[in-house]
């Protein structure tokens, strides 16, 4: 992004609350909506990371159905063509409602995370370009005031969770949360896994200690059979979530698909969510006979490690790997408990032989000893009986030495000049 173009961007107050930084705002300040993006063409982070593309020889998600329930999904020419159908269940209402299909950003950039096509020149590119999307609206301009922060009704969410069910989505991410257990939303998440959609769902950001909402779970990724997702930086440390988390993505310095077209960076666990909805497309694709449930496993069981910390449960299972997801040979089914060793009582006729065989052996064992010792005596005769007869079985020890005593007067000794030197 160049000089003048920084100059121009606006943080907007709406986005913010959503984790988005915003690019160049046209709209008044009442409706504060993002309408723009840069013309930004370096590969980002994710992409370097996950290089999904490596998975594009044998899946590019072609045939899947991905349904992303957040703030709608605005024109962007990257998604041109991608969005098969949408729905608009939160309605933005009064003189300052600003008729966008996406005010805020978050749902347009979540698919382009999942879908985004590639342009010349741009680094840029979605994880599944080959999907089609459904986009449910459950957020109007802004979040609702006075109510749960940084939350949706989760009878919304149950909404646009059936609605998706009904228009064939094998895989669902939940960008939104609910703050509150619902009834409504609990049986539509069972009725989507009944029906074998994936449903993947963000953990939401965490909120302010004086919070009465701080450390509580959101909805639906606290609900069983939901895939939940945590956000990680470029340096690999997660973002503190309010809910439990299975996996975790790229969820900071996102670059991504603005409303009204350009890219932008987005950061929040709605948009690592869109990476592991993403993946679970790849996986659906290549490997169509896989159930919902198979395709959690596969994504939890094929993750990269994530960083070691003070507690590695935050992490989940580790960081979503779109490639080997698709390429692992992964074994189905779960192993079975083996029964306890129990020693058997051997049978008369068993010991009887057991007994038998014992004796053998001690037998081959002495009958091996004495062979043994019968070859070193032919040996020890073969070589010392001949020795023996040439000395008439004399001693073969040598004579001692025989030992002359010293002269008291310094002279050469004797035994040079064959005697005594008086001698000569």
């Amino acid at each position: 992004m160049n000089a003048k173009r920084i100059g121009q961007v606006l943080l907007v107050p709406a986005v913010l609350a959503a984790g988005l930084l915003a690019a160049p705002a046209t709209a008044t300040a009442q409706q504060q909506c993002v309408t723009g993006g840069s013309d930004i063409r370096s590969v980002p982070w994710p992409q370097r990371f996950l290089a999904p593309e490596r998975a594009w020889p044998m899946s590019t998600g072609s045939g899947q159905k991905v349904a992303v329930i957040s703030t709608g999904t605005g024109d962007n020419p990257l998604l041109s063509g991608k969005v098969a159908d949408s729905t608009t269940l939160a309605q933005a209402s009064g003189r300052n409602a600003s008729g966008r299909p996406d005010c805020m950003g978050i749902g347009t950039g979540v698919a382009g995370v999942i879908a985004a096509g590639s342009a010349p020149g741009i680094g840029f590119h979605g994880v599944a370009p080959g999907v089609s999307l459904l986009s449910a609206k459950v957020v109007a301009d802004q979040y609702v005031s006075g109510g749960p922060p940084k939350a949706v009704d989760p009878g919304l969410l149950a909404d646009a969770i059936d609605w998706a069910v009904g228009k064939g989505a094998s895989v669902i991410a939940v960008a939104e949360v609910a703050r509150e257990d619902n009834a409504a939303l609990r049986q539509a998440v069972q009725n989507a896994i009944a029906k074998n959609a994936v449903v993947v769902a963000a953990t939401g950001e965490p909120v302010g200690s004086d919070s009465p909402y701080a450390g509580k779970p959101t909805y639906p990724g606290s609900l069983d059979g939901v895939l939940t997702v945590g956000a990680i930086d470029e340096g690999g440390q997660v973002v503190p979530g309010a809910s439990r988390i299975d996996i975790v993505a790229p969820g900071v310095g996102v670059l991504t698909t603005y409303p009204g077209g350009g890219l932008g960076t987005a950061a929040g666990s709605s948009f690592a969510t869109g990476y592991v909805a993403a993946a679970a497309a790849l996986v659906r694709a290549y490997w169509p006979n896989l159930s919902n449930v198979d395709v959690v496993k596969r994504l939890r069981a094929t993750t990269t490690p994530a960083n070691d910390g003070p507690d590695r449960r935050t992490y989940g299972d580790g960081i979503v790997n779109p490639y080997q997801a698709v390429i692992d040979q992964v074994s189905g089914g779960r192993p079975a408990d083996l029964p306890p060793l129990r020693q058997k009582e051997p049978t008369a006729e068993e010991k009887a032989i057991k007994a038998a065989d014992d004796h053998a052996t001690a037998w081959g064992f002495g009958a091996a000893g004495i062979g043994v010792g019968l070859v070193g005596l032919v040996i020890a005769l073969a070589i010392f009986w001949p020795k023996g007869r040439g000395r008439r079985w004399r001693s073969g020890l040598a004579p001692d030495p025989v030992e002359y005593p010293e002269d008291e007067l310094p002279q050469p000794p004797a035994e040079l000049f064959g005697g005594r030197a008086g001698n000569s």
